[in-house]
């Protein structure tokens, strides 16, 4: 039996997958295969039943909660800033009107904004579209949303006539005060124990490892990324891979949000 774990190739990401992906393994008899996929995606086969564990965005997490349970407490929180998921806008956030582009790799983003502009700032009228990727946007749209690797990269080389660059995350803190949650480990809870045990075990081991090696891996990573060692690293010390009940009580917060503004999960 084939184990099928969705796999998410972005950077803050890397530091659960030293030795469990993306290649295919063998572990206690059973074959774990690691499919690459966009949060946006990972959900929408996760609700197909084709996806056994993945670290699923939050919103994602929170929809298919009756079929998903989490993995111990693993998950993408903040420390403060999100960094890497930022929208590009011709006005400052609090002033922005009309139409506002969304990449297509994103769910809890999507809808972080959505909080943030049209309840947290009270904006009306804002109109949202999809985007396949940030090469094929056109700026006919008042803003833009990235996430990942896409959106250190547009951070990097700038977005023409988008000069101010907001990090929804530092929003988030700014508002709520507590760091903000963009996606949780989960497994589907029809699985064996031994195989829930054996990806928690893969995942503390790998973090372990991450911490241990962190200057080598990340040494290892920033070319590919076209970044230094030392962005690498200061980049993954703003995550916190196991969440705290700071981050618990922002996925609360969240969660009681969405549900008061009547946006689904």
């Amino acid at each position: 039996m084939n184990i099928r774990v969705g796999y998410i190739p972005y950077l803050n990401m890397v530091p659960f997958h030293h030795g469990f992906g993306p290649a295919p393994i063998e572990a206690q008899g059973r074959r774990f295969e690691f499919l690459p996929m966009s949060p946006h995606a990972l959900g929408l086969e996760a609700e197909k039943g084709t996806i056994d564990a993945g670290a699923m965005s939050l919103v994602d997490s929170l929809r298919l909660s009756t079929h998903y349970e989490p993995v111990g407490t693993f998950g993408i929180g903040m420390r403060r800033a999100a960094q890497s998921v930022l929208l590009f806008s011709r006005q400052e956030i609090h002033c922005l009107q009309g139409m506002c582009a969304i990449t297509d790799e994103t769910s809890t983003s999507f809808r972080l904004l959505q909080l943030l502009l049209e309840v947290h700032y009270g904006l009306t009228g804002i109109r949202y579209g999809r985007i396949v990727s940030s090469a094929l946007f056109d700026g006919d749209a008042e803003a833009l949303l990235l996430i990942g690797d896409e959106a250190l990269r547009a951070k990097k080389e700038g977005i023409k006539g988008m000069p101010f660059v907001t990090d929804l995350g530092e929003e988030w803190v700014q508002w709520q005060g507590v760091p903000f949650v963009f996606a949780r480990w989960m497994v589907r809870s029809g699985l064996r124990q031994e195989v829930k045990d054996i990806i928690e075990g893969s995942l503390q081991k790998s973090l372990q490892l991450n911490g241990v090696n962190r200057i080598r891996f990340a040494e290892e990573e920033a070319p590919k990324r076209d970044m230094t060692t030392g962005d690498v690293i200061r980049y993954w010390n703003g995550f916190v891979y196991e969440l705290t009940p700071d981050h618990q009580r922002s996925i609360q917060i969240f969660s009681e949000l969405l549900e008061k503004a009547c946006l689904p999960v």
